[in-house]
């Protein structure tokens, strides 16, 4: 089986644009200057696939970013080839846009051969989350996963296994970031596949924060990321699981099972990101770009917390649900995730299975994650 389970680089689209700039980004969702991300650690899981240094150091620059510290940690033995595959346009965006917008954090890439079947690459998960949960050496706050596919190929075994191991990664103060998908409700990379709705693992794990998609324009407005033809390639990802029950801080929100996402930000390749790749300038798209930017967000939230003296959050799921944080969100209304034949879930105001709660406005969320009422909540969880 031709292994399919990369959510961005599989729709990536280039534009006739630039693609928005960390500037743009910091910008739009309003994340604060004085953050940087300093004395973080952000874990990126990658699988079977590289990253060139030299790239990221020439997005870096061209940004005028300073140059992030990068680690590189083998799970099982796989080695960085470099940059050298297309594929490898996943690990290269990860990796540039987490320390695009965190550059004083440490960027720790965690390499897994991801195999050739769900099967295996349900495995890889599970050795990598052992892996970082194992790992004294670097002990990152947040965890960025930009990959999955619909749970049912991965397996409910596999995925109560991956549960829970971030569960435990949660209790040490590690949030794991999880991207929602790029095709819509349907949720599954195989597009021959029974046109009903798929819910995307590993992101439905209630311990994880699911990030999904939106259309970002340059005024600031952003609808639901919605199919609208091969220019866009996708959709956000988001519906219902079918393994893990309605988590309690999802108790007042409608559906069975555990909703994704939670939250969302820019995805679509319409209106893309830039990243240096294979020394030339692209633009790309997916929750796998909107995953790694809401990680770096939640490094600084991390920093901010240190800053007041407080741990590293945990529970950031539940968090996200607590009355008065949504004013942190901008909310989506417009757009919806209907893919491939499969009728999708509309924005709606309020939490919906296309956006979550909307955009995170990045100054605001911070600053609620690190008030003494976010300090009270960690005490307590």
């Amino acid at each position: 089986m031709k292994r399919t389970i990369l959510f961005g680089p599989s729709n990536d689209a280039v534009n006739d644009g630039n693609g928005y700039y960390p500037a743009d980004i910091a910008r739009l969702y309003q994340i604060p200057t004085d953050l940087d991300g300093e004395g973080q650690t952000i874990g990126i899981l990658e699988f079977s696939n590289g990253y060139s240094l030299q790239d990221a150091y020439q997005f870096w620059s061209l940004h005028n970013i300073p140059t992030p510290a990068v680690h590189f940690r083998s799970v099982d033995g796989t080695r960085n080839d470099g940059g050298t595959s297309p594929d490898d346009e996943e690990a290269s965006l990860d990796l540039q846009w987490a320390g695009a917008l965190a550059p004083k954090a440490t960027l720790v890439v965690y390499e897994a051969n991801g195999g050739s079947t769900f099967a295996e690459f349900a495995q890889a998960l599970v050795r990598s989350l052992e892996f970082v949960l194992k790992d004294t050496a670097f002990q990152p706050s947040v965890l960025s996963i930009s990959y999955g596919d619909a749970e049912s190929n991965l397996g409910e075994s596999a995925m109560q296994q991956i549960d829970a191991l971030i569960q435990k990664l949660n209790a040490k103060g590690v949030t794991v970031c999880i991207a929602s998908g790029d095709q819509g409700a349907y949720g599954m990379h195989d597009l021959s596949g029974p046109k009903v709705a798929h819910a995307d693992g590993p992101a439905t794990s209630p311990s994880a924060v699911a990030v999904g998609g939106t259309s970002l324009q340059p005024d600031g407005t952003e609808t639901a990321w919605t199919y609208n033809g091969p220019d866009n390639g996708g959709a956000t990802g988001g519906g219902f699981s079918t393994i893990f029950p309605k988590p309690d801080y999802q108790s007042n929100i409608a559906g069975s099972g555990r909703g994704i996402p939670d939250v969302a930000l820019n995805a679509d390749p319409a209106t893309g990101y830039q990243i240096v790749f294979q020394g030339r300038p692209a633009i790309v798209g997916g929750t796998s770009v909107a995953c790694p930017v809401f990680a770096a967000m939640v490094a600084l939230a991390n920093q901010r917390r240190a800053q007041a003296g407080l741990p590293a959050l945990s529970d950031l799921p539940g968090r996200l649900y607590s009355t008065g944080l949504q004013s942190a969100f901008r909310d989506i209304t417009s757009g919806n995730n209907t893919f491939n034949g499969v009728t999708g879930y509309t924005a709606v105001k309020g939490w919906d299975a296309c956006t979550g709660w909307g955009a995170p406005i990045a100054g605001s969320l911070i600053e609620a994650l690190a008030s003494n009422a976010a300090a009270s909540a960690s005490s307590d969880s």
